[in-house]
C-alpha cells in the first residue's frame, strides 16, 4: 500500500484564467504579452475571458514568453 494519497482538487481554473494568472505572475501586461507572442491584445483578452479557445498551436506560441517548459 502506498504511503501517499492523491491530492484533492481544491479549485477549478479555466484555461483563460490560467493564462491570466501566469501572465500576472510574470509581471506582464496584455500589451506586453501581445508584443512578445504576436497575438493581438484583443485576442488575449478574449482568451483570458474564455470567449476564444486557446488552441494547441496558439498555446505553443504563448508559452514561450512565460518560459513554461517544453
Amino acid at each position: 500500500m502506498s504511503r501517499f494519497r492523491p491530492a484533492k482538487k481544491r479549485i477549478s481554473v479555466s484555461v483563460g484564467e490560467s493564462v491570466r494568472i501566469v501572465r500576472e505572475l510574470q509581471g506582464l501586461s496584455q500589451n506586453q504579452l501581445a508584443e512578445r507572442t504576436g497575438i493581438p491584445q484583443a485576442t488575449l483578452c478574449a482568451i483570458e475571458n474564455d470567449r476564444v479557445r486557446l488552441g494547441v498551436e496558439r498555446a505553443k506560441t504563448e508559452r514561450k514568453p512565460f518560459c513554461l517548459g517544453r
